[in-house]
């Protein structure tokens, strides 16, 4: 089966772009802020040449504009860019999902439902937010790796680094009921996936995706879109 890269293969630059890409997503560096190579260099503990690479890959986005002696001003991502990636990522997931559930075996299945087993709805602890982020990485990347297609895998690799995953929490974040509803989704779509139901899996999947790109737009609202967005 498909064995996806770890984490801990990607290039500098790339680490960095997800990272920020990230934060502007979730509000953390504001729509036009500005971005100093010398301190991310700082902050990434690393030189200004991934720095440089990476703000460059943002601008290829149209994610921030590179100003001469001064760094890169953040754009932001505009609604329709987002929502855009989302129908993308629902569409390739969801694809992941019905060959999964054509090819998976046992190993993955255990890993796919031990991946939210564990986790604690109730649970008010200031890393609640990280074990989501685990068991939603462990989930997701189970079932991509299932799907035994590399161009699937690389795909939606590309997708993750326009759109970085994990950023729908902040929408769940207050709200047990909320979360509760994201779990219950990811345990339909299990359950659709070991009952060898290609056609539910791939609906539930894009559901789902469709449903937390959403929850990042209601969540933010206009601190994660560009300024000229309408």
């Amino acid at each position: 089966m498909l064995s996806p890269e770890p984490a801990g293969q990607l290039a500098k630059s790339e680490e960095i772009v997800l990272a920020l890409q990230r934060g502007i997503l979730l509000g953390e560096r504001p729509v036009g802020s500005w971005l100093r190579h010398e301190a991310l260099a700082k902050e990434f503990d690393t030189s200004r040449t991934p720095v440089r690479e990476a703000l460059r890959a943002l601008q290829s986005r149209g994610i921030v504009t590179i100003v001469k002696n001064r760094g890169a001003r953040i754009n932001g991502q505009s609604s329709q860019n987002v929502r855009e990636l989302g129908e993308v990522r629902a569409e390739l997931e969801g694809l992941a999902a019905a060959l999964a559930a054509e090819r998976i075996n046992d190993d993955e299945i255990e890993r796919m439902e031990a991946a939210w087993r564990d986790f604690d709805l109730e649970s008010r602890t200031d890393d609640r937010g990280r074990r989501w982020a685990e068991s939603n990485d462990q989930f997701h990347a189970t079932i991509l790796e299932a799907s035994g297609n590399r161009q699937l895998y690389l795909s939606i690799q590309d997708i993750h680094g326009r759109l970085p995953p994990n950023t729908s929490y902040p929408a769940y974040a207050e709200s047990t009921v909320l979360l509760r509803r994201n779990v219950n989704e990811h345990a339909r779509v299990a359950e659709a996936i070991v009952s060898g139901d290609a056609d539910l899996a791939r609906e539930l999947m894009k559901k789902h995706i469709l449903g937390a790109v959403e929850a990042i737009i209601r969540a933010k609202g206009d601190s994660v879109f560009q300024e000229n967005d309408v």
